[in-house]
């Protein structure tokens, strides 16, 4: 004769088989369908409605994450743009400090012959978006008296066809704007909280 491994009631033989007085298996083992006296249907159930909680507040976090990181990345581009046009600008003026005059370009091609390596080692010849910039000068037919360097923008899309055509000092908030710097200032710049419009 043996005896329930859970409640010492006698049993015919211990099993897998039900004790009689306490319903465990005579054995000892656990109960089927027990996993430590807990549901494993609901542990099932909370991990995964834990995991979506999870995936959602992911979600969430993402959604606002991914835009402000890239409007950074897309500033970032439009600094490091003005700031080579700037230093361009720098190497003109000290051309001009030489020659009375600025460099007759009509390509970067010909800017950075005319710059390179006396007043700038390397011409910066694209912008962070990977449009090459644009310089002119003028007038056509004398010793040029004013220029101007030009970047497309976030949109890679000219404005105008000339950069003269930006003669007046425009500020922006639109940030696809093109970037442009005349005769030691910006022309058309962007100012305060800009717009992807």
């Amino acid at each position: 004769m043996a005896y329930c491994a859970w409640c010492g009631n006698q049993v015919p033989q211990a099993s897998y088989a039900a004790c009689p007085r306490c319903g465990n298996p005579a054995n000892g083992a656990q109960r089927v369908g027990s996993a430590g006296g807990k549901n494993p249907a609901l542990l099932i159930i909370g991990i995964v409605a834990g995991g979506l909680v999870l995936l959602a507040i992911i979600g969430i976090l993402a959604a606002i994450a991914i835009p402000n990181f890239l409007t950074a990345m897309q500033r970032a581009k439009q600094k490091r743009s003005m700031a080579d046009m700037r230093s361009i600008a720098t190497a003109v003026e000290e051309y001009a400090g030489d020659k009375d005059e600025y460099p007759r370009a009509t390509t970067l091609a010909e800017l950075t012959t005319a710059l390179s390596p006396k007043y700038m080692k390397t011409v910066p010849v694209v912008d962070g978006w990977g449009t090459a910039f644009k310089y002119e000068c003028w007038p056509a037919d004398s010793p040029c008296r004013s220029y101007a360097i030009g970047s497309a923008g976030a949109d890679q899309l000219w404005e105008h066809e000339s950069l003269q055509a930006y003669s007046t000092e425009t500020k922006t908030i639109v940030f696809d704007a093109d970037l442009v710097f005349t005769n030691g200032t910006f022309a058309q710049y962007p100012e305060g909280i800009q717009r992807a419009e």
